[in-house]
């Protein structure tokens, strides 16, 4: 959810204290007037005792104070602002003016870190807004911080955008300069781009976003536009899987030249410009070809696959990291080389009941990720079983250094049978793609 969603204009004030803790609890006050169920000394304690293991000044004008409680609910936030400053902390030259107040639910670990990042992302300033500052009462606060999430949820910067623009316009030149057969874009989140119109390329023009993001204009000046949900995923390596993408598209042929272009890790702009030949620079993507196009594994199956796994080594389960192991195609013989570990959870159901591409089955196959062993699909997306043991006996290339027993049994199945195997590591958030028993593809987390 964006941040604006957690923003209550009820829950803002001009803060009347001297001190942090004072500020503090000022404002777990003012949560608890909206909140009677809450006790205000529970609540304050567990920020003192937070606040004082690590001060929570993120900024030497911004400080957000913050715990997480037993059946708290969603995150609740509340903000003061405080213009001749507080001394904060250690640090002599911290004199906060605006004091964050965020309480989440202890089991929900996601929820309360996406927030936090949002707050951190949002008031990443070196100065305090102006706007902020001359807030005259709660409700103009309310609107001045409103606004700056929404500015930050648009990613629309002026410096950023220009320099986007610059570079796509270079991009275009090298497209007509070396015959490219297409330009592709990828960006995080579409809006921003719309200076695409007045820059027409030579040569057919594709965007790959995330569907995250809501795409408010339905004329984005771009020939084609694909969606590809890895949350988090490097973009050199969203790269990859685009252009996986685009060859089971038909988007692409042997012979195509292709411009892309997209931003370096936690860049808000498109800063960067490769030039590929699909024949010489796309041949693990191109070794797929053959089973995605004639339709042997569906391309919608392997995305969903792919979007599970990035899902699930974004979030974790219950707060911790997760590893599992998803097997599919060629299973008449996949079946003869494994065996259960439990009892198959999807024995029994019909298929269409058990398919893959059914959204709301996203859950559970989420929790049976829990279980040891592999999730074995058909190509068309039929869940065969979860907690399947591999014990294929045919070995392919050596596993890099630090690679333990899931990826062997998802590298072992693949050399075997015909079979693709995605690989998500527990300590690394990795997905690794195998086909004829060698790594096709990984796909590793920003940090």
């Amino acid at each position: 959810m964006p941040l604006a969603h957690y923003l209550n204009a009820i829950r803002f004030c001009l803060l009347k204290s001297e001190t942090a803790e004072a500020a503090i609890g000022e404002l777990v006050d003012l949560l608890c007037e909206t909140r009677p169920n809450l006790n205000a000394s529970t609540v304050l304690e567990a920020v003192l005792v937070r606040e004082h293991d690590v001060g929570t000044n993120i900024s030497s004008w911004l400080a957000v104070p913050h715990a997480r409680l037993p059946d708290f609910g969603h995150p609740q936030i509340t903000v003061g602002l405080c213009r001749q400053g507080l001394a904060w902390g250690a640090s002599s030259e911290c004199s906060v003016q605006l004091v964050v107040l965020l309480i989440g639910d202890e089991a929900d670990r996601h929820d309360f870190l996406s927030v936090l990042a949002m707050l951190a992302r949002t008031l990443q300033h070196r100065t305090i807004p102006p706007s902020l500052l001359s807030a005259e009462n709660g409700e103009e606060l309310y609107r001045a911080l409103l606004q700056c999430a929404s500015s930050d949820e648009d990613g629309v910067d002026s410096d950023g955008q220009a320099a986007s623009e610059a570079v796509y316009e270079s991009a275009c030149s090298m497209a007509e300069k070396t015959g490219a057969g297409c330009l592709l874009v990828i960006a995080d989140q579409p809006s921003g781009l719309d200076f695409a119109a007045n820059h027409p390329a030579p040569c057919q023009t594709l965007l790959v976003t995330n569907p995250r993001h809501q795409i408010n204009s339905p004329d984005l000046p771009f020939d084609h536009l694909f969606e590809i949900p890895l949350h988090g995923i490097l973009p050199r390596h969203a790269l990859d899987f685009a252009l996986l993408l685009l060859i089971s598209r038909n988007r692409l042929t042997l012979d195509d030249t292709i411009v892309c272009l997209y931003g370096s890790s936690g860049a808000a702009r498109l800063d960067t410009i490769r030039l590929l030949n699909a024949g010489e620079d796309l041949r693990v993507p191109l070794t797929l070809r053959e089973e995605l196009v004639s339709g042997i594994i569906d391309f919608q199956v392997l995305l969903r696959i792919f979007t599970l796994a990035s899902e699930l080594a974004h979030e974790g389960r219950e707060g911790k990291p997760i590893g599992t192991l998803f097997v599919v195609g060629d299973y008449e013989q996949v079946q003869h080389q494994c065996h259960q570990m439990v009892i198959n959870p999807f024995k029994g159901y019909s298929d269409h009941e058990k398919n893959i591409l059914d959204p709301s089955l996203a859950e559970t196959i989420k929790e049976f990720a829990h279980i040891d062993g592999a999730f074995v699909i058909r190509g068309d997306g039929v869940i065969m079983s979860a907690g399947s043991f591999i014990r294929a006996e045919v070995m392919g290339e050596q596993l890099q250094g630090g690679l333990g027993a899931r990826h062997t049994a998802g590298q072992a199945i693949t050399a075997c049978t015909n079979a693709l195997s995605l690989v998500l590591s527990e300590s690394t958030g990795t997905l690794t793609l195998y086909k004829n028993g060698s790594s096709m593809l990984s796909l590793k987390r920003g940090s």
